[in-house]
This record gives structure tokens, C-alpha cells and sequence, in this order.
């Protein structure tokens, strides 16, 4: 396992060879320790020293009947506690900061997960053209915002009609029927119109476009380009900006 030589910190040794015994167990499951020495190029008495110590710790098993060794169940412990919104934050971002690198007005990706909209990423830190730039982590409507439209956008019928349950629900209120077939007409028309807008949904100064995304395992979300509505009009900021956000999009879908 390469450890980095930029780092102004010493080298521990000893916890780089650990890791890179417990990646070999991850890829080959049970090994002996002369087979572990082999494929990762760590001496045998090294080796013994480091399997005594992760047996201890319990993060690995030995088999009596041969010597082999193998992660035991508390590393899949701590790998399933990794935050599938983390492993996102840290594949969209690249793509994101090329975004705004490229028409300088900032831009937020949110997910869509349990009827809330929230920001997971946000270039507002690096925009010379910023409005907040604390937003990670901050909430939109679903209803009123172009990230939530976005994500609307995307959804099948069955999918609106829960969000919006779950929406009323948030608003100790009730959708008629009515203001479904709304939200509905709503979301067709910026369907045909390519990409979802907002005008003053969360500051009054400034507008926002939207595209949505789908990636595997349900994950729903969207990623908005925020301007000064002085500046620049919905259809003004698309017909300039949309093909950027569009590849921005299908990079982050790719990811996903």
C-alpha cells in the first residue's frame, strides 16, 4: 500500500503494513501468514506480528485447522458504517468544481432521501460570485426550488404522488387532489422545457436552474446553477449555461 512522501508527519510503518494485511484478507479471504508475506512483500516475522495483533483487536480469525486467517465480522461492522451520502459528496465534487470553474457562478447538488431535499455538496466556498456559503447541509422545498423541482422531474408518477404525501405530511396539512394534478402539470411543463427553474425561493436576489439525476440503488438528486435574477433571466442563464450543467449532470450519473 503506497503511503504518501508529500506529508510534513513521519511514516507509521507498522499501521500502513496492518492495513495492507487487512486489504490482501479483503481481496483472497482466509491466507496463511506465509502466503500473506508473499503477496504483500511484508517479511514473515513482521507478518506474524501484525496477524497477533488484529486477532487481539478482533478484527481478524484464525482457522485451527490450517493457520489461515480471515477479517471476521466487525470489519464489515465498520465498512457498512460508512455513509453512502460521504462515498457521494466525494465522487460529485471534482465534477461540480469543474462546473463553476467553467461559468463562474456557484452551484449545490442535493439528494433526495426520506422526503427531504438536502445539499450534500456546494462550490458557494469557491465561487467569486457567491450569495451563502454555508449551504451544505441546508434544506430546499421540494416544491418551490429548482433542486426540488429537479428532482421531480425524475421521479415516475406512483414516486410524485408519495413525495407528496410525505410532503403534506412534513406540513401538517393535505394535498387535494387538485394540487396534485398541479405539481403534475407543473412538472410535465418543465419536462418539455428541458431543465427546472426557480425565481427567489430562497433569497429574493437571486434565481436558480436545475437539472435532476438517477444513479443505482434509488438514489435520487439534482444539481442547480444559482445567479443574481438582475443579472440574468431563467431562459438566459439556460440558453448559456445548460450544456455545462447537462455534461456536469451525466458525469455525476456515471459515477453513481
Amino acid at each position: 500500500m503506497p503511503i504518501s512522501k508529500s506529508s510534513p508527519y513521519p511514516d507509521v510503518r507498522a499501521l500502513g503494513r496492518g492495513l495492507a494485511v487487512i486489504e490482501l484478507l479483503a481481496k483472497v479471504g482466509w491466507a496463511r501468514p506465509g502466503d500473506i508475506a508473499k503477496h504483500s512483500g511484508i517479511d514473515r516475522g513482521t507478518v506474524y506480528r501484525l496477524l497477533h495483533t488484529l486477532n487481539d483487536l478482533g478484527y481478524i480469525v484464525k482457522r485451527d485447522e490450517d493457520g489461515a486467517y480471515s477479517l471476521t465480522r466487525k470489519m464489515r461492522d465498520i465498512a457498512s458504517a460508512i455513509r453512502g451520502d460521504e462515498l457521494f459528496t466525494s465522487k460529485i465534487a471534482p465534477h461540480l468544481i469543474a462546473l463553476t470553474e467553467t461559468i463562474t457562478w456557484p452551484s449545490d447538488c442535493a439528494l433526495y432521501s426520506g422526503g427531504v431535499v438536502s445539499i450534500q455538496e456546494s462550490t458557494h466556498r469557491i465561487s467569486p460570485i457567491t450569495f451563502h456559503r454555508f449551504t451544505i447541509g441546508q434544506e430546499r422545498s421540494l416544491l418551490n426550488s429548482a433542486l426540488g423541482l429537479a428532482i421531480l422531474m425524475e421521479l415516475e408518477p406512483a414516486e410524485i404522488d408519495a413525495a407528496l404525501r410525505i410532503e403534506a405530511a412534513a406540513s401538517t396539512g393535505s394535498m387535494s387532489v387538485k394540487d396534485i394534478e398541479v405539481v403534475r402539470m407543473r412538472v410535465e411543463e418543465l419536462r418539455r422545457l428541458g431543465y427546472a427553474w426557480a425565481a427567489g425561493a430562497v433569497d429574493p436576489r437571486v434565481s436558480a436552474i436545475a437539472l435532476g439525476f438517477r444513479g443505482r440503488d434509488r438514489i435520487v438528486g439534482s444539481v442547480n446553477i444559482v445567479f443574481f435574477k438582475r443579472v440574468l433571466s431563467p431562459a438566459a442563464a439556460a440558453e448559456a449555461f445548460l450544456p455545462d450543467l447537462k455534461r456536469c449532470v451525466e458525469q455525476i450519473a456515471s459515477e453513481l
